[in-house]
């Protein structure tokens, strides 16, 4: 198992703030800095961003939360390890959420889905596809999806939609889709569902939002 690398953080800024560190955390987990499984020690943390050892637990404390890292007993704090049943769960969970979203989007009436929101996540999207930038076309692709999600006018639909760990799944896809797929491609899967929602008939919105998703069986194959 690879271990992480600590490096001292000088671009930020001079009080660091446990956001900072939260946000830039998991820039450096997205990018592989720090793999699956290994451990993140707060003396060395708090080395690296020269702050306290509580401003890093507060952030630990923030990416167990969204879903990065899980604290073991006497062990410490490590980067969550990837598993099928959690990928699964969260496949199923999510497009049903968007699913319902969009039905009730429909219901309210047209205008209600947040078309121009989208088409210009998607151009940034386009640009991302060209510089072949995984991570920053990940953190649009998450954007388009929540503003699906916020055309229901439900508030309570999109708390449920913010608990499902986005930041920590993208990065799951990230880590097998630059073995699977291109950029490209999951640049016309998210045309497509663009392309459905903006005629109002979510019908044939699950079988798009499941087929943009990683698939399941060839992670099965790498993890053997």
């Amino acid at each position: 198992m690879n271990s992480p690398v600590y490096k001292i953080v000088s671009p930020l800024k001079k009080r660091v703030l446990s956001d900072d560190i939260v946000e830039y955390l998991i820039d450096a987990i997205m990018k592989g800095d720090f793999p699956p499984g290994s451990k993140i020690i707060e003396l060395q943390a708090a080395r690296m961003f020269t702050v306290s050892q509580s401003t890093i637990r507060e952030a630990l404390r923030e990416l167990e939360i969204r879903g990065f890292l899980e604290s073991k007993p006497y062990k410490g704090t490590f980067v969550r390890k990837f598993t099928i049943e959690g990928l699964k769960d969260y496949f199923r969970t999510r497009t049903e959420l968007e699913v319902l979203a969009a039905k009730w989007a429909a219901e309210k009436g047209s205008g209600t889905v947040n078309i121009p929101g989208m088409d210009r996540l998607l151009q940034d999207m386009e640009r991302f596809v060209s510089e072949e930038n995984h991570v920053a076309f990940r953190k649009k692709d998450m954007e388009f999806h929540k503003t699906l999600v916020e055309s229901s006018g439900s508030k309570s639909l999109l708390s449920a939609w913010n608990a499902l760990s986005h930041s920590y799944w993208a990065y799951f896809g990230l880590y097998f889709e630059k073995q699977q797929y291109n950029l490209e491609d999951q640049m016309e899967k998210h045309l497509a569902i663009y392309s459905i929602l903006k005629t109002g008939h979510p019908e044939e919105l699950k079988e798009a939002i499941e087929s943009h998703y990683v698939d399941i069986s060839y992670i099965l194959r790498v993890l053997d």
